[in-house]
């Protein structure tokens, strides 16, 4: 059995032994960690939070500590094509039959306990207490830990020795579960921050900021917002990744992210904030690292070229914030030349803001929805809200890849979007894309 089937598999044996559903609470995932030795107690940790931004953010930290010589940890989610991309330890992916091995003893401690007799933690929070039980196992200097949707009541908050919590921009997403408005949801996202640590918010609108200041200073938190401690920009966008300065009082520098748009410029600075705060636990962490580390950062699935003849892009883009991020970078990359986008989205999305977001770039629209995901809207419901928005449907697939090659056989930039389901979708196909792909290539002179 080879890696993917084993992943499979395992994926399958954790929906089976979850409890369904999104359950706040971190009760049932303590209990688990705590007959298991409680390893989340027995490493350092970053803690990402956020609405937008999280994973960019994490895997540039990450990347500068590993370019600084530590043994690092990264959990992130959901992952794109593989199960594997949601835990790596210093670049690499845990081996499956690691984490087969670490949810077999879950499943028994699980077995063992009535607490847990029709109380069964959430999928989230198993592979979170596996990831945890992994992460301690292998020895490591330091974890980088990405929460969920949430903050206070995500299962990665359980997490006992952070050194540092990272806020990314802030956004309305998940408002059934973390309040109606954005200053709700940042209560929610700043409470994750620690007594007597460090924390660092990219910042956003003077309420928020006060917010966030407001509650680290009842917490005795060292707190940074970046945007009012530093100054930086971006200099230079294009497919091959983005080029942005900082200045503060003390340094002036330039960089390069591979990452591509002026989000991600915000992203890598957040990432390098970070990595000057946690200088003080970490010595080997020095401007070489930080700037290498920037330049080799690698995150999937984030305004991703994946050929330049014909233009192929893929973006996660799922919320109206993330959208206009989206439709500000390909208005830059495509010189506001005519796009074909391939979308599909969640029901659950706030689909109006994002589609009306998108209507300013005047594009083509494919509407498609994904395979065997409930939760995703249908592509003719899709493409009926498209219309009222303004858009000009041109047709609609119940198959993702026959939307694609429907939109790439037009010519023009091709930007598949809407949710990072349909991204991973796509990227699961490789050989049906590049077969798409390679019959739209100009000739060869």
């Amino acid at each position: 059995m080879n890696e993917e089937e084993l992943f499979s598999r395992l994926e399958d044996r954790l929906m089976n032994l979850a409890s369904p559903g999104i359950i706040p609470g971190l009760a049932r995932l303590s209990k688990l960690l705590a007959l298991s030795g409680n390893p989340q107690n027995r490493f350092p940790a970053v803690h990402v939070v956020g609405t937008n931004g999280k994973g960019s953010t994490a895997a540039t930290i990450t990347s500068i500590l590993n370019t600084a010589g530590y043994k690092t940890a990264l959990y992130t989610s959901p992952h794109l094509v593989s199960f594997g991309e949601r835990l790596s330890i210093s670049g690499k992916p845990v081996a499956a039959s690691r984490w087969w091995n670490f949810t077999e003893i879950a499943e028994k401690l699980i077995a063992s306990d009535s607490y847990f007799e029709d109380n069964h933690p959430t999928y989230f929070e198993l592979i979170t207490a596996v990831a945890f039980m992994i992460i301690a196992d292998e020895n490591i200097d330091i974890a980088v830990v990405e929460a969920g949707l949430g903050g206070r009541l995500d299962a990665t908050n359980i997490l006992k020795n952070v050194q540092l919590s990272v806020v990314t921009p802030i956004g309305l997403d998940h408002t059934e579960y973390l309040g109606p408005t954005i200053k709700d949801i940042a209560a929610e996202k700043f409470a994750v921050m620690r007594k007597g640590a460090d924390a660092v918010f990219a910042g956003g609108e003077l309420e928020i900021n006060r917010l966030f200041t407001e509650i680290a200073r009842k917490k005795s938190v060292n707190a940074m917002i970046v945007c009012d401690s530093w100054h930086y920009g971006m200099t230079a966008v294009s497919p091959d990744g983005t080029d942005f300065y900082i200045e503060n009082d003390s340094f002036s520098a330039d960089y390069h992210t591979p990452l591509i748009g002026e989000h991600q410029a915000e992203n890598a600075v957040l990432a390098i904030a970070s990595a000057c705060l946690l200088k003080k636990h970490f010595s080997k962490i020095d401007i070489p690292a930080i700037y290498n580390g920037v330049a080799v950062t690698n995150w999937p699935g984030r305004l991703e070229v994946i050929s330049k003849s014909p233009m192929l892009i893929l973006d996660g883009a799922h919320n109206s914030h993330a959208m206009k991020r989206l439709t500000d970078t390909l208005a830059i990359i495509t010189q506001r030349g005519h796009l074909n986008v391939v979308m599909a989205m969640m029901k659950d999305k706030d689909i109006p803001s994002v589609l009306t977001m998108l209507a300013e770039l005047n594009p083509s629209l494919y509407c498609t929805e994904i395979p065997g995901i409930p939760r995703s809207m249908k592509a003719e419901e899709l493409a009926l809200l498209a219309s009222e928005s303004g858009l000009n449907v041109i047709s609609v697939h119940e198959d993702p890849q026959s939307a694609l090659s429907a939109a790439v056989s037009k010519g023009s930039v091709t930007i598949c979007c809407g949710s990072l389901y349909l991204v991973g979708y796509l990227k699961s196909a490789v050989k049906i894309i590049d077969g798409i792909l390679e019959d739209n290539r100009p000739p060869k002179l």
